[in-house]
């Protein structure tokens, strides 16, 4: 579609005339010729369509209402369904007056009554221009401002991207400190294990080696899930399989924490039955599980450490419930709990309560989870310690919390 107000600002303005009698032609073409206007004129509205086909269409049309076969109303609307930027000015008699103003309401800029005074018709033209340039400045101030929007909005994206590698780095950085100081706090043990000739020294400082080597590997990895996107392998899987797989690698690891890990009965309802089955990535929410409950395991191993655990030994549960919208795997404990300030760190997307964590963990859970369309939920329990929920939605469903 050409564009009408583009082009006004370059040339000046073409009116189309368009009248059945010659004589109005003869008479109007050159006095709106004598006011600075291209006139091109057609005695019928098959004509004048046929010419803004042929060549670019006027800026303004400038048409009778009474014609035969097409009349001014018609040739109205078509001009504006293919040319909606042209300017329609009608030519009525003195009874046509409930025409005129039907053809206001299609679309038409203003009429004339016949025989139409110069000065009124100049005004008219003048008038039809106006709305021509300022539907230019309309559509090159939207631009500007589309243009303006669009690089605001790359700006504030890049530096969104630039803050989130800032404290990424930063959280890095500590969590990097951190791991060296366990590591030299375990290179200091081991080598006055190796100076006194103890070998209780030598196997705790291999301990503390063993375990700060462990959390730098974890790390790693989730830096390393978390840098590169994710397409799910999502499969139908017995969601207890996961759960029992993830006890069964962690048991002796919870039992060195002092946390007995157990896998609680499952419950499934009855229209859960009939739902269809689950639908996941094996190895991504297994790594997902894997996460929570280490973390679950370490904060009940800083709770026995400190002291502070008030409701017998230290537990790490794992609870797998689907109903008829989707499955959770809940972990709880009864370890070190959340502090007052966790909630609003959960929303940022990344939060540790341990001194050497550095929150990536909890991060690539939620990423992973959102590439299957799922959730992770972490709450304060009320007496004490921290439940952790991994909810997947079943086959065409979604989870509602």
């Amino acid at each position: 579609m050409p564009d009408l107000t583009a082009a006004a600002e370059s040339a000046p303005l073409s009116v189309m005339l368009v009248d059945d009698e010659p004589g109005i032609l003869a008479t109007m073409g050159p006095l709106v010729a004598d006011m600075g206007y291209q006139v091109v004129t057609a005695q019928s509205g098959e004509a004048a369509l046929q010419l803004a086909h042929d060549s670019r269409p006027p800026h303004v049309l400038l048409t009778d209402v009474r014609m035969p076969v097409m009349d001014g109303m018609a040739l109205l609307r078509a001009f504006k369904t293919a040319w909606p930027d042209t300017e329609v000015l009608m030519l009525t008699g003195h009874g046509d007056m409930q025409l005129a103003v039907e053809s206001l309401r299609q679309g038409a800029g203003d009429f004339l009554t016949k025989p139409v005074n110069a000065d009124v018709l100049e005004f008219a033209l003048a008038r039809a221009a106006e709305r021509i340039a300022l539907r230019g400045q309309v559509r090159r101030y939207t631009s500007q401002l589309e243009s303006l929007v669009e690089q605001r909005t790359r700006e504030l994206l890049e530096a969104e991207r630039l803050a989130a590698m800032g404290e990424t780095a930063g959280t890095m950085a500590h969590a990097i400190k951190n791991l060296a100081g366990g590591l030299e706090g375990a290179m200091f043990v081991l080598e006055k294990g190796l100076e006194l000739d103890n070998r209780e020294y030598l196997e705790q400082g291999w301990q503390m080696l063993r375990k700060d080597v462990g959390r730098l590997r974890d790390m790693a990895m989730n830096l390393l899930h978390l840098s590169r996107p994710a397409q799910p392998d999502m499969q139908p899987g017995d969601p207890l399989g996961v759960a029992r797989d993830v006890v069964r690698l962690l048991q002796s690891r919870a039992a060195d924490a002092g946390a007995l890990l157990r896998l609680e009965p499952s419950h499934q309802s009855e229209n859960a039955k009939k739902s269809g089955s689950a639908l996941f990535d094996y190895s991504a929410l297994h790594a997902c599980l894997m996460n929570l409950v280490i973390n679950a395991v370490d904060a009940v191993e800083e709770a026995v450490a400190a002291g502070t655990l008030e409701h017998g030994a230290g537990t790490v549960s794992i609870r797998v419930v689907q109903d008829n919208v989707c499955v959770r795997w809940i972990v709880c404990d009864n370890g070190s709990g959340l502090p007052a300030e966790a909630a609003g760190q959960l929303r940022n997307g990344r939060f540790t309560s341990k001194p050497a964590g550095s929150g990536f963990g909890l991060m690539a859970t939620r990423k992973s989870m959102r590439e299957q369309n799922g959730e992770l939920h972490i709450r304060a329990r009320a007496r004490g310690g921290t439940e952790a929920e991994l909810s997947l939605p079943l086959s065409g469903k979604a989870c509602h919390e």
